[in-house]
C-alpha cells in the first residue's frame, strides 16, 4: 500500500473517531439541556419551599442526564426538608460514590447520619476548648469592675454585674458594649438572670430586685429592708424558674424567697443553721426539673429543695470550698467555686469533673489560663460556657470539644428573586446535632456569587417584622371523638381569645380525609364557628393532617405552631402514608413545633411527636397551661436567616444559572453551602 493510501486510510479513521466523539458530546449536550428544563422547574417548585413536588422534577433531571450533580444535591436537599430524611441519605450515598471529592456531600451525610441516630450528647461538657476572653479593661466605658455574676439571653447579649460600682453592662454577641445602667448611685449589684426578655438584679446595698427589659429600662421592683415576706437582707443570687417565678437567695436573712410572675411573695424556705433544710449565707440558686439547687456557700456544700420549698437533699458536701454561682445544662450541674474553679456534677449519673485551667494558642502565660476566682458560669443555648473571673475581671468562653470542631450545617430553604436584582436567600444554620445556632448577624455571615463577593448583605428582615402568630388548628373529627365535640371549642379558645388582628389561624379538619373548616383569618367568632361546625365520620389520618399543617406553616413568616385537637387515641391506619418519625424530622426541619390537646392520655406516638418537635402534650384540666399556650408560640425564638442582597448582574443575564458560595462562622465554628439561582426572564 502507498503512503498515500495510508495517509487517507489515518484520516479517515481519524476523521471517523472525531466525528463520533463530535456526535457523542452533541448527544450528551443535548441531554443535558433537556434535564436543565426539568431541573428549572424543579428549583421553581423548590423555591416556593413545594419540596415534594420539586423531587419528581429533579429525579426526572437525573433519570435523563445521570451525571447531573447540582439536580442530585437537590434531590437530596428536598427530600431532607420534606421530612423524608431515609431517601436523603441513600441519594447522597450515591452522591459520595460518583463524585467521591466533593466533600460538602460527606460532610452532609455524617451530620444526617448522626442526628437520625437520635443520640444526645450528653456529657458535652467533659471536654472543654478555649475560646476567646472578654476583659474588662479593654471595654472602656463598658468596663466591669469586680464582676460578680452574668447572664446571656437570646440573642447572645452578655450581661454583667460590676459590684463595688452598683452598675449592669450589657455586650453584644461581637463583643461590643450596648448600654449600662446604674439603678442607684449607693447600690452594689450582685445577681442578676433572664428569662423570656425580663432581666432580673439584686441590689445587695439596697435590698432590692430590679426588673429590667433587654434595652435597660426598669420594669419593676421588689422589695424594701427587713427579715418579713418580701423583704431582704442582703440579697445576692436571682433565678427565674420555667413558668417565670422568681427566687431570691436572701442571704443575710439565710433563707430563699419565692415570687409569683407578679412579683407578689408567694413563701420563703430555709433558716439559719447547719441541720437538713437550713442554710448560711445562700448565695445562688438554679431550677432544675422540679428541684431547686441552693449554693449553701458557709456550709460549703448544695441545698436541694422542691419547687414547693420542701428539703430534700444536701450534696457536694465533701467537693466544695466557697461555692458561689450555681446554673444548669441538660442534667449537668454548674457550680462556681472561688477557691477551687468550675465543679460540673451530673445530677443522673452523679459523675463529678473539675475545670479549671485550659491550654490557650493565644497566651502561653499559664497563669493567664486558669481561673483566680471564679463567681458564676452559665451555658447558652448554642453549648458555648461564659466563665466570670472577679480578681481577673474577665469572661472566658469555651466550646465543647465536638462544638469547636465540627462544621455547622447551613441549608439553602429558598431563594426569592421576585425583586431582582434584589436577592433573597432564606436559610437555617444548625450544630451538629441538629439544634438551631441563633443570633447571628451580617459579620457572621459571607456570600460569594460567581466568585465575586457581595460586600452588603442585611439580615435582619425578620427581626424587623411586628410579631405575630400563624397557627393552623387540626380538629379530630373521627367518630371516636365525636363524644368530645362540645369541649372542642372551650379548648381551642383558651388560645384563640389571646389573638391580635396581626395574627391568623387556619382550621383544617380530619377523619379519613383532610379539608379546610376556615381559611387562615384573625377572627376569633369566625374560627369558633368553624371547630364548632365539622361533620364527623369514620377513619383517623392523623399522619396526613400533621403533615399538611406543617407545608400549610412553612412558607408563614411569623411565629408558627401546629395544634391538634384529640381524643389523644390513634387508629390501625394513623400514620400510614406519613409515618410519626417523618412528620418529627419535617416540623424539626422549619421550626414548627407541634402541640397536642388530647381529652385522654394520648398515644405514645403523639406524645413524641409534640415532644421532638418542640412541642407538648396539653390536657384539658391543665388550664394554666392551656392559657399560656399562645404566649409560649408567640414568645418563640425566631431561628431563621433571610440574607438579602443587590446582585452585580443584569437583567439581559436572564436564565443565567448563578452559582452561590454561603458561608458562616461563629465564634471559630464554621459552615458552608452551595447553591444559586437562576436570572428570572423578564
Amino acid at each position: 500500500m502507498g503512503k498515500r493510501k495510508i495517509t487517507a486510510l489515518i484520516l479517515f479513521v481519524f476523521l471517523g473517531i472525531a466525528a463520533e466523539n463530535l456526535f457523542s458530546q452533541s448527544r450528551d449536550f443535548v441531554k443535558f439541556e433537556t434535564a436543565k428544563v426539568q431541573f428549572r422547574k424543579g428549583m421553581e417548585h423548590y423555591n416556593k419551599m413545594h419540596y415534594l413536588a420539586a423531587v419528581e422534577f429533579f429525579r426526572k433531571a437525573i433519570a435523563i442526564y445521570p451525571d447531573y450533580f447540582s439536580a442530585r444535591d437537590y434531590l437530596v436537599r428536598s427530600y431532607k426538608l420534606s421530612g423524608f430524611v431515609d431517601p436523603a441519605m441513600l441519594e447522597l450515598k450515591v452522591l459520595n460514590d460518583m463524585f467521591p471529592d466533593n466533600v460538602l456531600a460527606a460532610s452532609r451525610l455524617e451530620s444526617l447520619q448522626f442526628r437520625d441516630s437520635l443520640m444526645e450528647e450528653q456529657g458535652s461538657l467533659a471536654t472543654l476548648v478555649y475560646n476567646n476572653t472578654l476583659h474588662s479593661y479593654r471595654m472602656k466605658r463598658f468596663n466591669f469592675t469586680q464582676p460578680v455574676d452574668i447572664a446571656v439571653d437570646n440573642e447572645k447579649n452578655i450581661y454583667i454585674t460590676s459590684f463595688p460600682g452598683g452598675k449592669l453592662v450589657k455586650i453584644n454577641a461581637n463583643g461590643q458594649g450596648e448600654f449600662t445602667r446604674t439603678p442607684s448611685l449607693d447600690g452594689r449589684l450582685y445577681g442578676l438572670d433572664y428569662r423570656n426578655g425580663k432581666i432580673a438584679v439584686a441590689d445587695f446595698k439596697n435590698d432590692m430586685i430590679f426588673l429590667y427589659n433587654t434595652k435597660g429600662a426598669i420594669e419593676s421592683k421588689i422589695g424594701k429592708s427587713g427579715n418579713d415576706g418580701g423583704e431582704f437582707h442582703g440579697p445576692e443570687g436571682v433565678c427565674f424558674s420555667p413558668e417565670g417565678h422568681l427566687y431570691v437567695a436572701d442571704s443575710g436573712n439565710h433563707r430563699v424567697q419565692k415570687f409569683d410572675s407578679r412579683n407578689s411573695f408567694l413563701y420563703s424556705f430555709g433558716t439559719k443553721g447547719t441541720y437538713e433544710g437550713e442554710l448560711d449565707n445562700p448565695n445562688d440558686m438554679v431550677c432544675h426539673g422540679n428541684r431547686v439547687y441552693v449554693t449553701d456557700t458557709n456550709n460549703h456544700r448544695i441545698a436541694c429543695f422542691d419547687d414547693s420549698g420542701n428539703f430534700i437533699e444536701n450534696i457536694l458536701a465533701d467537693q466544695l470550698e466557697v461555692p458561689r454561682g450555681i446554673s444548669s445544662a441538660g442534667d449537668i450541674l454548674l457550680i462556681a467555686d472561688e477557691k477551687k474553679g468550675l465543679l460540673k456534677y451530673n445530677t443522673v449519673s452523679g459523675e463529678m469533673n473539675w475545670f479549671y485551667a485550659w491550654e490557650s494558642e493565644n497566651n502561653g502565660n499559664r497563669e493567664d489560663n486558669k481561673f483566680a476566682r471564679l463567681m458564676s458560669s452559665i451555658v447558652d443555648r448554642d453549648g458555648l460556657l461564659y466563665c466570670l473571673d472577679f480578681d481577673r475581671q474577665a469572661v472566658d468562653v469555651f466550646s465543647p470539644l465536638q462544638k469547636k470542631y465540627a462544621n455547622l450545617d447551613v441549608e439553602i430553604v429558598s431563594v426569592d428573586v421576585s425583586r431582582f436584582p434584589i436577592v433573597a436567600f432564606y436559610i437555617n444554620v444548625r450544630d451538629r446535632s441538629g439544634n438551631p445556632l441563633y443570633a447571628l448577624d451580617k459579620n457572621n455571615f459571607t456570600i460569594v456569587e460567581d466568585n465575586a463577593p457581595i460586600t452588603q448583605i442585611q439580615t435582619n428582615y425578620l427581626k424587623k417584622k411586628a410579631v405575630s402568630v400563624s397557627t393552623v388548628l387540626c380538629v379530630d373529627r373521627s367518630e371516636q371523638n365525636r363524644g368530645n365535640r362540645n369541649e372542642l371549642a372551650w379548648l381551642a379558645d383558651f388560645y384563640l381569645k389571646k389573638m391580635r388582628k396581626n395574627d391568623s389561624v387556619r382550621v383544617m379538619n380530619f377523619n379519613s380525609t383532610y379539608w379546610e373548616g376556615s381559611p387562615f383569618d384573625w377572627s376569633r367568632r369566625r374560627t369558633l364557628k368553624a371547630v364548632k361546625e365539622g361533620e364527623y365520620g369514620e377513619g383517623k389520618n392523623m399522619g396526613t393532617a400533621l403533615y399538611n399543617a406543617v407545608t400549610d406553616l412553612i412558607p408563614r413568616l411569623n411565629r408558627r405552631a401546629v395544634i391538634m385537637i384529640t381524643d389523644g387515641m390513634v387508629a390501625e391506619n394513623s400514620f400510614t402514608q406519613y409515618s410519626a418519625r417523618t412528620i418529627v424530622q419535617y416540623a424539626r426541619s422549619h421550626f414548627i413545633p407541634i402541640y397536642i390537646i388530647s381529652v385522654k392520655e394520648p398515644d405514645q406516638s403523639l406524645a413524641m411527636i409534640a415532644r421532638d418537635t418542640g412541642g407538648a402534650v396539653v390536657r384539658p384540666a391543665q388550664m394554666d397551661t392551656l392559657r399560656r399556650l399562645y404566649d409560649e408560640v408567640k414568645q418563640s425564638e425566631e431561628y431563621r436567616y433571610v440574607l438579602i442582597y443587590s446582585t452585580f448582574k443584569m437583567p439581559s443575564f436572564r436564565g443565567w444559572w448563578s452559582d452561590v458560595k454561603l458561608e458562616v462562622d461563629y465564634k471559630g465554628i464554621k459552615g458552608v453551602e452551595y447553591g444559586g439561582y437562576f436570572v428570572p426572564e423578564r
